[in-house]
């Protein structure tokens, strides 16, 4: 079963890190069990205006693959999230938000075959991974 992905971002963010994603990879093309398409929307756009494209993007490919649709997002609260929240109510979608490179990564390197619930913890599990404090590089004050 393919489940497609939908990043969602304000700007451009979703088109490059889908664009960078691909770049590290060496695919050129969506990985073999995930088409991943990104949703950038216009930072001018009205809230209204922008969920109407967000919602017609989901339903669009909700209908096409008829497996649901995992939506990644830029933040909680934020206009894309909100607005796929309130399309996952007529269609079948599972929305993460904190999108990340990793997360895009791992997804063009081949995701698991999963069901659309399954792939939505397998992803966010994924993007906590990869969250790290690697180094402060600062010494910290004694107390």
């Amino acid at each position: 079963m393919t489940v497609p992905v939908l990043i969602v971002s304000h700007g451009d963010l979703a088109r490059e890190l889908l664009a960078s994603a691909k770049a590290i990879s060496g695919q050129h093309q969506s990985a073999e069990h995930t088409a991943i398409h990104a949703l950038c929307v216009d930072w001018r756009a009205g809230r209204a205006q922008a969920a109407r494209q967000i919602e017609t993007r989901i339903r669009q490919l909700d209908r096409e693959h008829d497996s649901g649709v995992l939506i990644l997002t830029e933040m909680f609260g934020d206009t894309p999230c909100n607005s796929a929240l309130r399309a996952a109510g007529v269609a079948r979608a599972a929305v993460v938000t904190g999108v990340n490179l990793p997360m895009v990564l791992s997804l063009c390197c081949g995701a698991p075959d999963l069901e659309l619930p399954d792939l939505a913890d397998w992803i966010w599990s994924n993007g906590r991974k990869s969250i790290q404090l690697a180094a402060t590089g600062l010494a910290r004050p004694a107390k």
